[in-house]
Formats: C-alpha cells, sequence, structure tokens
C-alpha cells in the first residue's frame, strides 16, 4: 500500500463530482493488525487503515457510494482484512498492502448482516454469523461458502473460537450461548443464564472457560466441558458489548455502554482498571500484539489508546463524526457548519476542507443550525429545548434562548436582526438576536414544527409542520396570512426560490410541492423520490432545485424549476440536509453514515443526467 498518498484522506474513494469528504464516518469496530503496525476502524462509510503508531491515515477500503463496514477481522497472516458490510449483505476480503477488493462473498438473503467473524488457527476457515442466527463457513482463499447451520431462531451477535480451534461459541439475542464443534458443525451445548442479549465472547486461555457479555449488563463465567455457569463476576457495569484477552492471556478487557474500558485479572476476575475517557459506548477494544497498548473506539467517534499496565491514556484518534442533520454555508462561502448527533457543531474550512472549530455545550443532538447574513453569527438549535448562539470569531456561546420541547427548526432572517424558530410545542416563535428576548410566539399549527424560512425579500415567513400544512406569516409583525394544504404526509422542509415568487416543500408523502407566493396557491407536485424528501434549497441563481432522501430512498435530484422535470440524481447515498454555497458552484449534502460531502454543481448535471 502506498502511505505517501499525495491526496489529502478528505479526497479519497470520493464519488465521481464530489470534491471532498469532511468527517470519517460513525465507529463499528476496530482491530489490530497481527503484526501491530496498523490499525483499521470500521465506520459507517467503510473501513480506515491507520498507522497504529503514528496514528496517520493510510487507507478508506470503500467500494461503492453507499456501503458501511459493520465488522471485521485480519486474516492470520496479516495480508487480507475481511469486513462485514451493512449495506448490501457481503463479506469483503481487501488486500492490506494494496487497499484493493479481492474478492466479495454474498449472504443468501439481501437483508442479513454480518455482526460477528472468527478466523480458524489454520487461516484457512472464515466463520460468520448475524441477522438471519445462521452460522456460515467460509474457503477464505477461494471466497466459497462451505457450509451454513441454522444456530438461533434471533440474531447473532459474538462468535468466539477456543485456542485450540476446535470450539466455536456463538452467543444471541435468544439470551443463549451454543457451543460448537468448529470442524463438523454439531452442536455440543447450550448455556442458558443470561436475561437478555448476549453481546460478546471470549475464550479463556487453556479453552476451558469461556466469558460472556451481555445486554443484561453481567460478565458471566461458563465451563465449556460442563456446559455450567461457574460465576458471575461483574454486575451493572453497562451492557458488556466487547470482550478480548491480552496477548499473553493475563488480563480480559471489556468495553461497555457505560462508556468505560474496564481490565480484569483473567486468573482471578478482579476488577483491576477503569478507563475513563470515552464519553458514549464502546463499539471495539484490541490489544496490540505486543500487549503493550489498548486501543477503544466508541459512540464518542474516538479511537483511544492505553497503556494496559498503567491504565493511562497514550493517544487519540478523532475526526470520526455522529449522523449529520444540518449544513450551513457562511455568507462568503469560506465556511461550513454541521450540526450532529453528537451534540456538537463544527466548522470546516473550504479552501482546505479541514475542520477548525469544534463548539460543544448542547445536552443533546443538534437538530439545526444557521449562520447570520452577516456570517459574524451562528444558530444552533437541539432537542436538549434550547437555541444556543455563538460569536464566530471568539469561538462562544453569546445567548441561550430557551424552548418549552425540543428544537427542530430555525432560520435567520434576511436583514440578520431576527431568528425564527420552531419545535415540538408546535410553536413558531421569533427571537430579538441583539436582546435575546422573545418577540413573538406564532401559533396555529397542531403538531412538530419541522422547518421555517425566511423569503429572501424579508416579507414572509414559512413554517411546515407534521400536521401536513405550511404557514405562512407576516415576517414583520408575526401576524398570521393563510395556510398552504395539500400534502399527506408531514412537511419536511421549505425553500424559497431567489426571487421569492415560489415556495418548495418537502414531505413525508415522497413528494416536492411548489406554491405560487402570490396566489398562494399549489402549482406543481415533482415526483421521483420513493421514500420521504428530506431536504430541498434552491440554487442562488434558481436554475436548480435540490432534493434529496434518506433512509430506503437514498438520493439526491437535482430540478429544473421552471420545465419541473428532474435533471440529474445520484443514487444510494442517506441524505439529511443539503445546501448551496453562496456563489451557487457547489452544493453540501450531510448524511447519516457521519459524513459531507461537497459537490461540483456543474459536473453533477453533467455526469448523473437523468435523460
Amino acid at each position: 500500500m502506498n502511505t505517501q498518498n499525495p491526496q489529502p484522506y478528505t479526497q479519497w474513494n470520493l464519488p465521481p463530482c464530489a470534491l471532498a469528504r469532511l468527517g470519517k464516518g460513525a465507529i463499528t469496530d476496530i482491530q489490530y493488525s497481527p503484526d501491530g503496525t496498523r490499525l483499521a476502524v470500521a465506520t459507517h462509510i467503510g473501513t480506515w487503515l491507520y498507522d497504529a503508531h503514528t496514528r496517520t491515515e493510510l487507507a478508506l477500503l470503500k467500494q461503492g457510494l453507499d456501503q458501511s463496514a459493520i465488522s471485521l477481522a485480519f486474516s492470520r497472516d496479516g495480508t487480507t482484512l475481511v469486513t462485514g458490510n451493512g449495506d448490501d449483505s457481503t463479506i469483503s476480503l481487501w488486500n492490506v498492502h494494496t487497499g484493493q477488493r479481492r474478492a466479495t462473498m454474498r449472504l443468501g438473503d439481501d437483508e442479513d448482516e454480518v455482526w460477528a467473524f472468527v478466523i480458524s488457527p489454520d487461516g484457512n476457515t472464515l466463520i460468520s454469523a448475524g441477522l438471519d442466527g445462521k452460522i456460515r463457513f467460509w474457503d477464505i482463499h477461494a471466497a466459497r461458502l462451505q457450509s451454513e447451520i441454522i444456530a438461533h431462531a434471533h440474531p447473532i451477535n459474538a462468535l468466539a473460537l477456543s485456542p485450540d480451534g476446535k470450539t466455536l461459541a456463538s452467543g444471541s439475542n435468544d439470551f443463549t450461548i451454543k457451543l460448537w464443534d468448529a470442524h463438523t458443525g454439531r452442536q455440543l451445548s447450550t448455556l442458558t443464564g443470561h436475561t437478555h442479549g448476549v453481546m460478546a465472547l471470549a475464550f479463556s486461555p487453556n479453552g476451558m472457560n469461556l466469558v460472556s457479555g451481555s445486554r443484561d449488563k453481567t460478565l458471566c463465567l461458563w465451563g465449556t466441558t460442563t456446559g455450567k455457569q461457574i460465576e458471575t463476576f461483574a454486575t451493572d457495569i453497562g451492557v458488556v458489548g466487547r470482550l478480548e484477552f491480552s496477548p499473553d492471556r493475563s488480563l480480559l478487557a471489556s468495553g461497555s455502554g457505560d462508556n468505560t474500558v474496564r481490565l480484569w485479572n483473567a486468573d482471578t476476575g478482579t476488577e483491576q482498571a477503569i478507563l475513563k475517557a470515552h464519553k458514549d459506548a464502546i463499539y471495539g477494544i484490541s490489544f496490540s500484539p505486543d500487549g503493550k497498548t489498548l486501543a477503544s473506539g466508541s459512540g464518542d467517534h474516538t479511537v483511544r489508546f492505553w497503556d494496559p499496565a498503567t491504565g493511562a491514556e497514550k493517544a487519540i484518534i478523532d475526526g470520526h463524526i455522529e449522523r449529520i442533520n444540518s449544513v450551513a454555508f457562511s455568507s462568503d462561502g469560506s465556511l461550513l457548519t454541521s450540526g450532529t448527533d453528537d451534540e456538537t457543531l463544527r466548522l470546516w474550512d473550504l479552501s482546505t476542507y479541514t475542520e477548525i472549530q469544534t463548539l460543544s455545550g448542547h445536552e443533546y443532538l443538534i437538530e439545526e443550525v444557521a449562520f447570520s447574513p452577516d456570517g459574524t453569527m451562528l444558530a444552533s438549535a437541539s432537542q436538549d429545548e434550547r437555541i444556543y448562539l455563538w460569536n464566530i470569531n471568539a469561538g462562544n456561546e453569546t445567548a441561550i434562548l430557551d424552548h418549552t420541547d425540543m428544537v427542530t427548526a430555525l432560520a435567520f432572517a434576511t436583514n440578520g436582526t431576527i431568528l425564527a424558530s420552531g419545535g415540538e410545542d408546535n410553536i413558531v416563535r421569533l427571537w430579538d438576536i441583539d436582546t435575546g428576548d422573545q418577540l413573538a410566539a406564532l401559533t396555529g399549527h397542531t403538531d412538530i414544527v419541522k422547518t421555517v424560512a425566511f423569503s429572501p425579500d424579508g416579507r414572509t415567513l414559512a413554517s411546515g409542520s407534521e400536521d401536513k400544512t405550511i404557514r405562512l406569516w407576516n415576517a414583520a409583525t408575526g401576524h398570521y396570512l393563510t395556510v398552504l394544504s395539500g400534502h399527506t404526509e408531514a412537511v419536511k422542509a421549505v425553500a424559497f426560490s431567489p426571487d421569492a415568487e415560489i415556495l418548495a416543500s418537502a414531505s413525508s408523502d415522497n413528494t416536492i410541492r411548489f406554491w405560487d407566493m402570490n396566489s398562494c396557491q399549489h402549482i406543481a407536485t415533482l415526483t421521483g423520490h420513493t421514500d420521504t424528501v428530506e431536504a430541498v434549497a434552491f440554487s442562488p441563481d434558481g436554475r436548480t432545485l435540490i432534493s434529496s432522501g434518506d433512509a430506503e430512498d437514498s438520493t439526491i435530484r437535482l430540478w429544473d424549476p421552471v420545465t419541473r422535470q428532474q435533471r440529474a440524481i445520484i443514487k444510494n447515498y442517506k441524505v439529511r440536509t443539503l445546501a448551496f454555497s453562496p456563489d451557487g458552484r457547489i452544493f453540501a449534502s450531510g448524511s447519516s453514515d457521519g459524513t459531507i460531502l461537497i459537490w461540483d454543481l456543474a459536473t453533477v448535471e453533467a455526469t448523473y443526467n437523468s435523460v
């Protein structure tokens, strides 16, 4: 693998017409290579390979636009990385040195997912399990399925192979652990005792005992020959999702839902250390081959490196981000901000595609972000029932505006003096930016307000709601003007055309509607999306409308607002939010996979043409 890639990692494995990728995707698993030189980090966009010593990015193993990696394992010789892909029911085999995918093994059902892997000691057999409750045995060299067994009636979360490779253990959501002859697939015994799904398994060094972690927040020790529970040596430590013995088998590491990594004496079962620094559940743990470092990956989007002997934190990898809910460009187009599920706002320099600042303060996920028209202020709305106003230059909050429920919508007036917000209290509120005072509370919606937008001429405020309607208000006085009805499901987003003549609305009814702002009448319906339309945005020149769908739709679509025809479509990308740059040359899409893609509009239209 060429470790001297001249491109920055923000430009690796991009889809056609994308200029950069901001963020690395949310973490799902981690694993050291057998020689300890690399660390693989599975994410919602693929698998990153890092230099384990310098913690620099080496490669992004990714095939296709929307393919997550949810589990991984290195071959015994370290030349192959196996990943379980969450979006297309496949297992991929990657050449670690070249970064190229050498083979794909497909499961029988498109809805299957691989959640656990083990590789036989001789390196010839890959054993996988997951959503469908089956255990599959694969020839890793020929990339061919050898056999499969129906092991559990519920999903299998964990697999473990005894040190001699003779016994296989599987842990399931059916609360049981089953032991199997790893060569014949014959069931040996069923271990019962957990009161919730079994999430993690690890054999003791001599193979005589098995440790299990469960959603019932316990660690249990079992005798593999007797099938009996020996001891429950931990309780109330959070959902135990990961277990791994140190290379010398003296320590057992556990990662759990209480945000901690714990180290246990493998002989006595006594707790030796609690490693605290993560701010979310632990999704992966891995010892370096020499046992001197323990790596942990978390839902807080960091990988942390620990000294197992002292419990001290040695280093950190960051840049992995949770679901993107909102993006916005600064007025001069130099900055992009994003609001995410991890309760932070991030500021990105678009000349270098680097993160320059993280703003923290919210106590729950951020639903919406907006720049003030002059670019000096940033507003963020959160499910913590608060709006934060931030000074961009100082990087600190200047005011906190309190709602009575979760805040889900936000927009600055064109003059920058008023902020509109909406939320789960069904109310649209107007705020004075200078004083932080509430100017008005606009009532009329009968369900959650999902979106607000001011017209470019500053005269009208539009609000869209889960009550399936759009309401128009006088932006200066807050007086109710009229209601626009026609959508048959929730209104998710609204956007005015630059000349303020047309309002576009996106809905969970899979459509986009155009409304004439002079007559306040419905004038067109754009169809094509196959699921909820999450976002719409007009280009600054008014010649293009972009829309996006998350979930089952997973497309970005470009429309001609005059002919109402679709001009281009980008498939297989789950997009929750869209924004045009002020000059209209690029647009940003924020995804549930924890990344933002920056697209070149002209080349998108030429490359993804619908005609």
